[in-house]
């Protein structure tokens, strides 16, 4: 028996529109990361190597260098922020709506426009179906009353993000060491002198900075996520206890809300390739987390006869 609309309102059309476009947005973003990516790390390599064997070309390689470095920080990187923040506020949407919270347009601001929402949303539409957005939050959070109900949703939002950012930077981690041990080798192999060993490295060294940049600000940011997991557990052991009353837990699933968003638009973004492969596995973790949160709840409840 269900004990609130959450697993019913989740699917509803007009929800899954949300997390169409909020898809589709996420799809725009990535789409200029890996431009800047390939734009900041690629024009400088393979400039480098074209200015080795023609050294006419040097003043051509530093303007488009140069070029690169003003593209970024006006158009790519901004852009790119514009984009987060968007898709957050349509996940702020979906959740206002499914986890039935108030919106708070001081923290949040605007909601984002139904033309807008209407056409990512179609755009999704064109090359995927709603096979991976039913069901965004477990089912089993039905199963409880909705002040507890909220609790369980937003720990299962930090929780995911946290697993995905902390794979996405061992991912980082592992393929500069790989890179760092091939780059070695093939100098050991070639009794390369320090000199040349550096000629070697320095083509490797724009990715290896951004990987370990990219490396610090997720782990960074799983490292928030995971502090307001703790969070989550103290107000969910405070809520199943009778120590917060369901307008009171309302109050503070807003606030808790909050974090949550200026989490979302804040946050570096994770290559798409990371979800599909974590995605099967994330979410039987959290199906799993919440059928346990479900039986904390009715071992709470007062025992009959």
């Amino acid at each position: 028996m269900l004990l609130n609309q959450i697993p019913v309102f989740q699917n509803e059309a007009a929800q899954l529109k949300f997390l169409r476009s909020r898809k589709q947005i996420y799809a725009h973003a990535t789409i200029f990361m890996v431009l800047q990516l390939v734009l900041t790390l690629g024009v400088p390599v393979v400039g480098s190597i074209i200015a080795a064997f023609q050294p006419e070309l040097k003043a051509y390689v530093a303007a488009a260098s140069l070029a690169v470095v003003v593209i970024d920080a006006i158009l790519l990187d901004r852009h790119q922020k514009v984009l987060i923040k968007r898709a957050a506020k349509l996940g702020e949407q979906f959740d206002c709506v499914v986890l039935s919270l108030p919106w708070d347009h001081f923290t949040v601001g605007d909601k984002v426009e139904v033309e807008d929402i209407h056409s990512a949303a179609r755009a999704f539409a064109a090359r995927s179906d709603d096979s991976k957005l039913r069901d965004w939050y477990p089912v089993a959070a039905g199963k409880v009353p909705l002040h507890l109900a909220r609790i369980v949703c937003q720990r299962t939002n930090l929780r995911y993000d946290s697993r995905l950012r902390r794979s996405y930077g061992s991912i980082l981690k592992a393929v500069s060491l790989i890179l760092i041990a091939v780059l070695v080798i093939a100098g050991l192999q070639q009794n390369a002198s320090v000199t040349a060993w550096v000629l070697t490295m320095a083509p490797a060294t724009p990715f290896l900075a951004w990987a370990a940049r990219e490396y610090y600000r997720q782990i960074d940011t799983a490292d928030q996520l995971e502090n307001l997991m703790k969070e989550a557990r103290k107000f969910w052991n405070e809520a199943v206890s009778g120590g917060c009353t369901p307008d009171d837990c309302l109050v503070r699933s807003r606030e808790f809300q909050n974090a949550i968003y200026n989490r979302r638009a804040t946050s570096p973004l994770i290559l798409p390739l990371i979800y599909r492969f974590k995605r099967l596995s994330l979410e039987d973790e959290m199906n799993e987390a919440a059928e346990n949160f479900l039986q904390e709840y009715l071992e709470s409840l007062p025992k009959s006869g």
